[in-house]
């Protein structure tokens, strides 16, 4: 058994671990487009690498392109098996993947025209639209906490991931004639008390695991603090009479700036006559897919639709669908909130915006994600005074404001609270998804706490070999019945004292408490069958 990382190797983008049980058993973990400097986007066209008529099944943990991208080319070349995918996750997927497909078509257009008129030969897009249906009609949504063989000796469940709707992480337990490994994949990591989605939940205890490191080097602000400044800014670009540009990611950021800003308008925080315009396709429809997945909302989310209220809506909310709409708001000429893909400022309307509005001193442009090396976004978060949009130089006279706390990744400590909750002596933690420097960083810190663990940073192609154990089912199994009853026997007795008058129990130890009850129960009814 092995693994070949293929993908988000001392990087972050381009997801994808190939996974072979034995030689008639090969499938995907993730499956991400690069994004990023050209040298790293020429690695798309290579998917000889995937052998995607080899494999038998592809496993998304979550919907963003760096993680799901590339699975649309795969189909092109072949490949017609199974995705797998959280229910919430599959519906995303499909409107990315369609956006996406756009996205290769346009430019492709653009690229042979230009070569056209130097007399060279025209290019195929990575993908087209036809591709991404068909890569959409193979999707089968999985359920979240039920393991299940999905192929033979290969037992997966998704776990709640807390990163952006329906995102999940994998436990996979591969077998074979002498043992079993059991791997985590832990996808992209949410951080506890993010906004509309739980928090993420532990796994099953895995022998090796493959750990995103995106924010593995820093700390972020805190939630509260990050929607303060927020605020702030609106309210100081109103005075100004000034626009406010925020590069929008589809999928999850730009959900949580609507629900802050829903809250702010419920609390007479926002003015009143100033417009929200949300001036991407894409994320309109991933905001309309999140109103229609309440379900995997975490439980304040909940108890606002209970209310009554709306949390991903609000009367100054504008959505621009059309392309004429998106060219009338800058005609605009009043203070506004402008949100436009994409999120690290490399392609989509957001570049029409910045044209318009980079050069003026009363602009505030605000950074809510991570940018890339070589993107747009990372040169105005380094202070760049000039940038290029559409091949032109356009001076920055704005004030450009990052703030991190809206980051649906976790940071360094959480990234050490997570693993601290599976760690065994001999696990190996492979360190993925974050650049060099971030994943070595962590590293570090990681190995100061837990000094029984085997930490390595993979390179790219590098492939990695599993060992199998003795299966030690009946243990587990009961291990978890034990760990269940003395859980329930504790909440039994909590419930006694908090009936007690003006007893209370923390928010974060009802989460606590609830989320290794649940990890107790998948684990003893992982093997029940369907």
């Amino acid at each position: 058994m092995q693994i070949t990382c293929l993908g988000a190797a001392r990087t972050v983008t381009g997801s994808c671990y190939m996974v072979q049980v034995d030689p008639d058993v090969r499938f995907l973990v993730d499956c991400g487009m690069y994004q990023g400097g050209r040298q790293l986007e020429a690695r798309n066209w290579q998917t000889h690498r995937y052998r995607p008529q080899e494999i038998q099944a592809i496993f998304i943990t979550h919907a963003h392109i760096d993680h799901s991208g590339l699975v649309p080319r795969l189909v092109r070349e072949g490949y017609n098996g199974p995705i797998y995918a959280s229910k919430a996750t599959a519906d995303l997927l499909r409107i990315l993947w369609l956006d996406s497909a756009h996205i290769q078509e346009m430019e492709a257009e653009w690229q042979s025209r230009k070569n056209s008129r130097r007399g060279k030969r025209t290019v195929e897009p990575l993908y087209e639209t036809k591709d991404a249906q068909d890569a959409g009609a193979l999707i089968e949504p999985i359920p979240m906490d039920k393991s299940r063989e999905l192929l033979p000796g290969v037992e997966v469940c998704f776990v709640q991931a807390g990163h952006i709707l329906g995102a999940s992480s994998l436990h996979i337990t591969l077998k074979g004639d002498k043992g079993i490994h059991r791997v985590g994949f832990s996808g992209d990591l949410g951080r506890p008390g993010q906004l509309i989605v739980p928090d993420p939940a532990q796994m099953p205890r895995p022998d090796t695991v493959f750990m995103e490191t995106t924010y593995g080097s820093r700390r972020h602000k805190t939630l509260g603090d990050s929607q303060k400044e927020l605020l702030q800014v609106i309210n100081l670009a109103y005075q100004e009479g000034g626009k406010v540009l925020i590069p929008a990611f589809a999928v999850e950021r730009t959900q949580e700036l609507i629900y802050t800003m829903a809250a702010a308008w419920r609390n007479d925080q926002l003015p009143k006559d100033m417009p929200v315009f949300l001036d991407s396709p894409l994320a309109i429809n991933a905001t309309r897919i999140f109103r229609e997945h309440p379900e995997y909302f975490d439980r304040e989310t909940q108890a606002i639709l209970e209310k009554g209220d709306t949390p991903l809506n609000f009367p100054n909310l504008k959505f621009t669908a059309g392309t004429d709409e998106s060219r009338a708001i800058n005609e605009y000429t009043g203070p506004a909130v402008i949100m436009a893909g994409n999120g690290m400022c490399t392609a989509g309307r957001i570049k029409h915006h910045l044209k318009h509005n980079l050069w003026k001193p009363n602009c505030h442009l605000v950074i809510v994600g991570f940018q890339a090396q070589g993107t747009t976004g990372r040169m105005l978060v380094e202070g760049a005074k000039v940038v290029k949009i559409f091949r032109e130089p356009v001076a920055v006279r704005a004030q450009v404001h990052t703030i991190g706390g809206f980051s649906a990744h976790a940071d360094q400590a959480e990234l050490l609270d997570w693993l601290d909750k599976i760690v065994h002596p001999g696990l190996r933690v492979n360190l993925t998804h974050g650049e060099e420097s971030s994943a070595v960083i962590f590293k570090a810190e990681a190995k100061k706490r837990f000094p029984q663990v085997d930490f390595h940073i993979p390179r790219w192609k590098e492939t990695l070999k599993l060992t199998l154990k003795p299966s030690d089912q009946p243990m587990a199994a009961a291990q978890a019945a034990d760990t269940l009853e003395t859980l329930r026997a504790r909440l039994d007795r909590l419930s006694l004292l908090l009936e007690k008058e003006g007893a209370e129990l923390a928010e974060a130890d009802i989460s606590l408490l609830e989320g290794r009850l649940a990890a107790a129960e998948r684990l003893l009814t992982a093997r029940e069958p369907d």
